[in-house]
């Protein structure tokens, strides 16, 4: 039953970040349309923001549980990418509010997991210190998600399939060089 209540709650969050500005929902609003009352709402989530960490908690957990399912990582950033597309006002709410942080944590926490695994199974890191394998992984992840943040910005209307191919081609093109270029004694 508790996850039931969760999963509501979450949904009902959901719908109406989709119609209003996160800043004006209130937990009054969700109670009241969950049809729940305040101390259940509470039993679970101190206050919105709350709610709002868990819901991108949730989504980071399906995204690394699923990863066996991908075949490569455009797969991976475009499941990523569609979790925007399908809630375009909600995402819009968030990034023009005061939660826009966890938002963009978000995307610089899953767009890195899926740059370091990249990097793992794809590049030659031989003679190249951690801390520059660090240092790569963190310059396109900065570089892919404020593209991303950029396109939000924007109201997402370039098609996110042309967005995720450019995206990919420069990645794929530039990422071998960028380790070959910390690779230790490289003259």
């Amino acid at each position: 039953m508790s996850q039931f209540t969760k999963k509501a709650i979450i949904q009902t969050f959901l719908q109406l970040l989709n119609k209003q500005s996160m800043d004006k929902i209130t937990v009054k609003d969700i109670v009241e349309t969950c049809g729940i009352n305040r101390n259940t709402f509470y039993y679970y989530y101190k206050d919105v923001y709350d709610l709002i960490d868990d819901i991108f908690k949730l989504e980071t957990e399906r995204i690394i549980s699923e990863k066996n399912q991908f075949e490569t990582w455009t797969e991976e950033l475009s499941s990523i990418v569609q979790i925007a597309m399908d809630n375009k006002k909600a995402i819009a709410h968030i990034y023009y509010s005061r939660s826009r942080d966890v938002l963009e944590q978000y995307l610089f926490t899953m767009t890195g997991i899926i740059i370091r695994n990249y990097v793992a199974e794809h590049v030659d890191t031989t003679d190249v210190t951690p801390e520059n394998i660090e240092f790569v992984c963190s310059f396109f992840c900065y570089s892919l998600v404020g593209l991303t943040l950029n396109w939000i910005k924007g109201g997402m209307q370039e098609d996110s399939t042309d967005v995720i191919a450019t995206e990919a081609r420069i990645f794929e093109n530039t990422i071998h060089g960028a380790i070959e270029s910390c690779r230790t004694g490289k003259k």
